[in-house]
């Protein structure tokens, strides 16, 4: 029977386990514990790491976001033709200027009628002179208020019955469609003995070209939901549904309905856009509503981004691992062996590595360990080298994102083409009225009121009387910036540019008065924008020399147009073609301001330069997506280089040079570590291996003192 154990004996030892090991792994463990390494962001490997969970994020992005239909959409729901948001936009901000058109064309006729109301000259003398003075009046009549009889009239008949229920004892505006004709606005403005001047005024709506790529609709809808009038093609069942919820849906605001899109080759969408009209004399009673066809986006769960998605997932997962294997895993395994000898208990040599810097570290220690040995040039490839690589992977990748998709640009449909030029036509019509308008009351003040400066229109800055001599005798706003007398063979009324050169440009209507003075009135260029803005781009308005006058973007007065395609377009326009087309990536109108009446004196041309990108087509957010993953994965390739180069390289080469002057024989300089991480551990071993250098270098001079001093 075997003898008991004591409780107090010592246990038997492990077969296998060597102590010595025990007492080495001890000694390095309580070194190890006496240099802390910090964690994320420090270490040599919190770069890849971090780098690694963002390129997988930017792939995502890619492959997701880099469709014609939204993320989500594209995933679970079945691809349906779609009018972009950015195109249904644009059409209410059409219907939106068409209704200030309306209402500024009101306003401009209730001005016209105020200079009657001003003047002191017989009312029948004053109908004849007004009707020669505003050449847009259809008909203008003189009616007794209390009654609403006709006293005495002038030009075409003029629709009383359209005032019923109208307060006529204050200026207001009434807006008819006759059978078969054009719009017409009645403007009234009372007078003194009870009567009530009114004129009717045509409105001016450019229509797409009938047969053309785009189809239009336009309806004035009473408040009541009378229909005034309607103009332009044709409507299905399903539009003029929608039509009749825009009248309805009018009364609180300007608004935009999409109806379902129509089966064929290019699907095209009813786009109604509403928006109710309103003057200076205040709301008018009416609203503007366009039935707009427009191509339909098919929104296919197209991938276009996969591709790049997968390749720069391969690129991101490839650059990890080099990196990983190349230079962290080098550095954490030089971070061991060197434990290993400051502490004494390496068992082999220090692992050499493949990375430069490293194995010149390596080669140090092992030096250290074995008290000698060659010094070796280390072979390998440098740390920046590792480093680069991967960060020429990423830029390479980004580049040939920008390149490719980044300059995808969208198709254009001709209908999206024809609807810019249609917004240009309307701009430069409002802008002809704008100036017309000026010199009808002009004129109207001129021959009413002899010469009086009341002119009620505010696109003047400047209205004042002139004699032959140049010197200016009445004035009205601000200080006139033409100077001199008006030029030899002016006619005797019109609209002029009067310089082309200097700080602003310098636009003016005028009338000459019967004793060989001219009236003039100075035109707001700031103003004169106005009606441009409408048009949703950059509109340019040029001289018959390119010469810029206007510009809504802001410019430089009398600039020349330096785009070739802008100069072509100007030229072409002057032909009298009025052009609409796609050039590069922006789609540029161009045409006349007027081809007859007082405008036409000024020879100028109106420009549009839309960029496609502002169309709000589809493909279009694919070409901008890919431009911001490529800048995106550029910026983050150039973060990453410089996270590796300040945390992992410059320090690790640090640490070899201070290691080779140690090697070297020149232990003076302490190795400080630099961080707290597995370089600044290699640091802290190599300085160890400095002092313990000094010591053994020191004990045979020891041993020789000692030697001598007993003999």
């Amino acid at each position: 029977m075997p003898p008991a154990r004591s409780e107090t004996s010592s246990p038997r030892p492990i077969p296998g386990l060597d102590r010595s090991v025990v007492r080495s792994r001890g000694r390095t463990g309580r070194l190890r514990d006496q240099l802390p390494e910090t964690g994320f962001p420090g270490g040599a490997g919190a770069a890849s790491a971090a780098g690694l969970v963002l390129l997988i994020l930017l792939a995502v992005f890619c492959g997701l976001g880099l469709t014609t239909a939204s993320p989500i959409a594209a995933l679970f729901s079945e691809p349906t033709p779609v009018v972009p948001s950015g195109v249904t936009a644009a059409q209410r901000r059409d219907a939106e200027a068409l209704a200030r058109s309306i209402g500024a064309s009101a306003t401009s006729a209730a001005h016209g009628l105020q200079v009657v109301a001003d003047s002191q000259v017989d009312i029948g003398h004053a109908l004849s002179k007004l009707g020669a003075g505003y050449h847009s009046y259809r008909g203008i009549a003189l009616l007794n208020a209390a009654s609403r009889t006709l006293i005495t009239a002038r030009g075409e008949p003029v629709q009383v019955d359209t005032l019923a229920g109208a307060d006529l004892g204050r200026p207001t505006v009434r807006l008819y469609m006759p059978p078969g004709g054009v719009p017409l606005l009645l403007s009234t403005v009372p007078l003194p003995g009870g009567r009530v001047l009114v004129a009717s005024t045509a409105l001016r709506i450019a229509l797409p070209p009938p047969g053309g790529a785009l189809r239009q609709h336009l309806r004035l809808v009473a408040d009541d939901g009378t229909v005034l009038g309607s103009v332009g093609s044709d409507t299905d069942p399903a539009t003029s549904s929608l039509l009749g919820t825009a009248a309805s849906a009018a009364r609180t605001g300007p608004g935009v309905l999409t109806g379902p899109a129509a089966p064929g080759p290019v699907p095209l969408a009813a786009v109604v856009a509403y928006a109710p009209v309103a003057s200076g004399a205040g709301a008018l009673g009416a609203t503007v509503i366009t039935a707009t066809w427009l191509p339909a986006d098919t929104a296919p769960a197209r991938w276009p981004g996969l591709v790049p998605a997968i390749a720069l997932l391969v690129l991101a997962v490839g650059g990890t691992i080099l990196v990983r294997r190349g230079l962290v895993a080098p550095i954490r395994r030089l971070r061991d062996d060197a434990l290993a000898v400051a502490s004494g208990t390496a068992t082999g040599p220090v692992r050499q590595a493949r990375t430069v810097e490293v194995g010149r570290i390596a080669a140090v220690l092992e030096r250290c360990r074995s008290g000698g040995g060659s010094r070796r040039r280390t072979r390998g490839m440098p740390a920046r080298l590792t480093v680069g690589l991967m960060t020429v992977s990423l830029l390479g990748w980004s580049v040939t994102m920008f390149l490719t998709l980044g300059q995808h640009s969208a198709e254009v449909s001709p209908a999206l083409v024809t609807a810019q030029g249609l917004r240009l036509a309307r701009s430069a019509d409002a802008l002809r009225s704008a100036v017309t308008s000026g010199l009808g009351e002009l004129r109207a003040a001129a021959r009413l009121n002899a010469g009086n400066l009341t002119v009620h229109d505010p696109a003047f800055r400047s209205v004042y009387v002139v004699d032959q001599t140049g010197a200016v005798s009445e004035r009205s706003g601000k200080t006139p910036l033409r100077e001199g007398p008006m030029p030899a063979g002016t006619p005797a009324e019109g609209l002029q540019q009067h310089n082309t050169s200097g700080r602003l440009p310098v636009v003016y209507a005028h009338v000459r008065l019967g004793d060989g003075r001219t009236l003039v009135g100075e035109f707001d260029v700031t103003r004169l924008t106005q009606p441009l803005q409408p048009a949703g781009a950059r509109v340019r308005v040029v001289d018959d020399a390119d010469r810029t006058i206007i510009d809504t973007h802001g410019y430089l007065a009398f600039a020349q147009l330096a785009d070739p395609a802008l100069r072509k377009a100007a030229a072409a326009a002057r032909t009298g073609h009025s052009s609409a087309e796609v050039t590069g990536d922006t789609v540029l109108a161009a045409r006349w301001i007027a081809s007859r009446g007082p405008a036409s004196t000024l020879h100028w041309i109106v420009m549009a330069e839309q960029p496609i990108g502002a169309l709000g087509v589809a493909d279009d957010s694919i070409r901008d997506r890919a431009r911001a993953a490529a800048l995106c994965t550029t910026v983050l390739a150039v973060i990453l280089a410089g996270w590796h180069e300040l945390v992992v390289i410059r320090p690790l080469r640090r640490v070899a040079a201070a290691a080779e002057r140690v090697a070297a024989g020149d232990r003076t300089e302490t190795v400080y570590p630099q961080r707290q991480d597995e370089i600044g551990t290699v640091a802290s071993c190599v300085d160890l291996c400095r002092q313990a250098l000094g010591v053994r270098r020191n004990e045979p001079a020891a041993a020789k003192l000692l030697t001598a001093s007993r003999s």
